[in-house]
């Protein structure tokens, strides 16, 4: 090929690799804040809105360095704080590591392998996932990326400005993720096998020499970074075949693969990966691995894997997808119609999956971030003078502020665990109200294992709704003292007596929590788990409104009563705010697993199979 034909050559490389960016950037930016901030999110949301030197000392107390924080406090403050700007920053920090891609596969395998690695990089699922969130993993992908390019091409010529892109690249991705010290080490681990079988010595010492540096530039924050590490919360283990499938799964296809598609589809990246050790591609097939498993050895040797730390293998995902491209590429180089064919069915293996994981991140609720805006919007148009809103654990504060400044909140307990004193001290005056209570549930059993704050809100409110949001749990409590009744002598079946109860109200409006405070009595063993059922009936005979529960929040089944015994517990019940004024009356009763009810009797007497307790009256 002559001197023009290699211009127009590399003309339509250009062209080719620039669609490829904007193919990425679309999909990066399309329906970028379609989807409400997440609990994450919110975090990054508002420490970036805080004043630097709070940035800094919140990430010595976070499992997160800061840079990343900075550099969106700095980005907020140019573009702004609305959801599409924040995420933007990581949908760009996205873009730019598919050219890093590129140039680090071009490093390793060539320009075939360049082109195609920028390609699976551009609509790869997980790419695009953490494109489109704001938090660090673009940006540890990026520096990741990065980092290795330099590196690659300071091994194979040792020149001051690629020494300066290693160091300024190897502090930041430091400063950005704890993870990312994988990546050096497999530098490491190159250098030494380099140096061993080709006496390389003196580069690997030079090599030494760059890495002091970036530890020095470290060095200020290796305190708060050790403190840290000693305490990261070290998740349920998780065998390992199954850890290493979910890793698999996800460096191919992202986190939305559907479930339904099936396993076999792994097959398909290691397929691709083995053809990258045939041929000329095999020169950088060790490197690309050792790059590709370096995060993997680290987050499964220090026992931190489990299904939601799957985002730190996105300091892995450049080096897979430079293997993977280099397979293709080796593919690519089949000769004749047989070898077009492979290639193209290559391409549509790849291309199948990635497209059902992209459609289920853009559009399936399955797969969908917690919908806190959604939240804050129904709330803002339920609560009511004299309501509070309790966000359990805390550090859900800043999403939920983000959209609801001004947001009622109660104080929340801080402890991890809390002690009953401190649950006692800050949610104790909350009660003194006659209102209701939304509480929202997230990370609780992280921050009190033993739910001893929801244990202590059941014995002193009244629980009246409860439903999951993806992985919010959303519930409604009433408040107030109830006015004690005479004993009804009620019994259900032979062996439940009520002992006494009382109503926090008769009379009530549309929206309101009815409080029912109720003791039970045990006559005798009782085999079976029944289920309590609170109604409030409408004209028709249905429910209008209702709770059905084990008694005691759950944490008393009627199995485990004895015989004599008197168990405290509470119902509420949340009227619908539309409720047309009336008398309803309000009922309860007892049904086992088999949906069968118990009898009921009023001194002795059947009647039916339920309590008409009292009739409310709705203005």
């Amino acid at each position: 090929m002559g001197p023009a034909g290699g211009v127009r050559r590399s003309r339509t490389l250009g062209w080719i690799g620039l669609a490829v960016l904007l193919l990425g950037m679309g999909l990066r930016f399309y329906r970028l804040d379609a989807q409400s901030l997440w609990y994450d999110e919110g975090t990054s949301a508002g420490l970036s809105a805080s004043p630097v030197r709070r940035i800094v000392e919140a990430a010595a107390q976070d499992i997160h360095p800061p840079l990343y924080y900075l550099l969106l406090h700095a980005w907020g403050a140019a573009a702004g704080r609305s959801v599409f700007a924040l995420r933007a920053f990581s949908a760009l920090a996205g873009v730019l590591l598919i050219a890093a891609t590129g140039a680090m596969a071009a490093r390793l395998f060539g320009r075939r392998a360049a082109g195609l690695a920028m390609l699976l990089m551009a609509a790869h699922p997980l790419a695009v996932y953490y494109a489109q969130e704001v938090r660090m993993y673009a940006l540890l992908g990026l520096w990741a990326a990065l980092h290795s390019l330099f590196f690659l091409a300071w091994r194979a010529r040792p020149r001051p400005g690629r020494a300066l892109g290693l160091l300024l690249t190897g502090a930041a991705g430091l400063y950005t993720h704890y993870v990312f010290p994988a990546i050096p080490a497999a530098h490491g681990l190159i250098m030494l096998g380099e140096a061993m079988a080709r006496g390389r010595w003196r580069r690997l010492v030079r090599w030494l020499g760059l890495q002091a540096w970036i530890g020095l530039a470290f060095l200020p924050w290796a305190p708060a970074a050790l403190a840290q590490l000693r305490q990261w919360p070290a998740p349920a283990p998780v065998p390992l075949p199954e850890a290493l499938q979910a890793i698999l799964r996800a460096l191919g296809w992202g986190i939305t693969l559907p479930p339904e598609v099936p396993p076999l589809v792994l097959i398909i990246p290691l397929g691709g990966i083995a053809f990258a050790f045939v041929g000329s591609e095999r020169r950088g097939g060790g490197i690309g691995l050792a790059l590709a498993l370096a995060p993997v050895a680290l987050v499964l040797g220090r026992g931190a894997y489990r299904e939601a730390n799957l985002k730190f293998f996105m300091a892995a995902l450049p080096a897979f997808v430079a293997l993977w491209a280099a397979g293709l590429a080796a593919i690519r180089r089949l000769q004749g119609a047989a070898g077009k064919a492979v290639f193209a069915l290559a391409l549509g293996l790849v291309a199948l999956p990635t497209g059902l994981s992209l459609r289920a991140l853009y559009f399936d609720p399955r797969f969908a971030r917690d919908d806190y805006r959604g939240l804050a919007r129904a709330l803002a148009a339920w609560v009511r003078a004299g309501d509070g809103i309790l966000l359990y654990a805390p550090g859900q504060v800043d999403v939920f502020t983000y959209y609801w400044p001004d947001a009622p909140l109660v104080p929340a307990p801080r402890g991890r665990p809390p002690a009953p004193e401190e649950i006692e001290r800050t949610l104790g005056p909350v009660l003194q109200g006659q209102g209701r209570l939304f509480v929202l549930w997230y990370g609780e059993r992280e921050a009190d294992p033993a739910g001893q704050v929801e244990a202590w809100l059941d014995a002193h409110a009244f629980r009246a709704e409860e439903r999951w949001v993806g992985r919010i749990r959303f519930a409604v409590y009433g408040l107030g003292t109830p006015e004690e009744s005479p004993a009804p002598e009620v019994r259900f079946g032979e062996a439940i007596e009520v002992a006494r109860y009382g109503l926090t109200a008769r009379r009530a409006h549309p929206g309101d929590v009815i409080g029912l405070a109720v003791q039970w009595r045990a006559l005798r063993p009782i085999p079976v788990p029944y289920k309590v059922f609170v109604h409030v009936r409408g004209p028709n005979g249905r429910p209008v409104a209702q709770t059905d529960r084990e008694p005691v929040g759950w944490r008393r089944p009627t199995s485990t009563w004895r015989p004599g015994e008197v168990i405290s517990d509470g119902y509420g019940v949340w009227l619908p705010p539309d409720l047309p004024p009336g008398r309803y009356p309000l009922v309860l009763g007892f049904y086992g697993p088999d949906g069968r009810r118990l009898p009921a009797f009023l001194r002795g007497q059947p009647m039916g199979e339920e309590w008409p307790i009292a009739i409310l009256e709705v203005e």
